[in-house]
């Protein structure tokens, strides 16, 4: 067993911000991973997938629009409670609508790495 307090936070690839997290690096976790992300206000993602895992999404605060698809064609809203599944490979983009509120939540995922990959037209528009 393993306690994993907050920790400081750092830039996530995809444009994001981390927290605490339970993987590979942090805990030894073979099969898992969970963390703490945050979106700054007025702020959005990379366009990106995770490779080989599936993801749950649980919202603690704020609000977020999330487009996904090919060409991010599709899109819903989050907000504090909302729960989003998010199966492997499915483009998406995260954006935070608020000029004043971070928006964060929790995500767990059956793969002990943060497996991000951004997508080759991420840097368009």
């Amino acid at each position: 067993m393993q306690l994993i307090k907050p920790g400081e936070d750092r830039e996530v690839p995809r444009g994001v911000v981390g927290g605490a997290e339970i993987s590979q690096v942090t805990a030894g976790a073979t099969n898992i991973y969970m963390g703490i992300f945050r979106v700054p206000p007025a702020t959005r993602s990379h366009p990106h997938y995770h490779e080989n895992c599936e993801s749950a999404v649980y919202m603690l605060s704020g609000r977020l629009i999330v487009k996904w698809g090919d060409r991010l064609e599709k899109e819903l809203a989050l907000e504090r409670g909302d729960m989003v599944y998010v199966p492997p490979r499915e483009t998406h983009v995260l954006d935070n609508p608020s000029e004043t509120e971070p928006a964060e939540y929790v995500v767990a995922r059956d793969s002990p790495t943060e497996d991000a990959v951004i997508v080759p037209w991420a840097e368009e528009g």
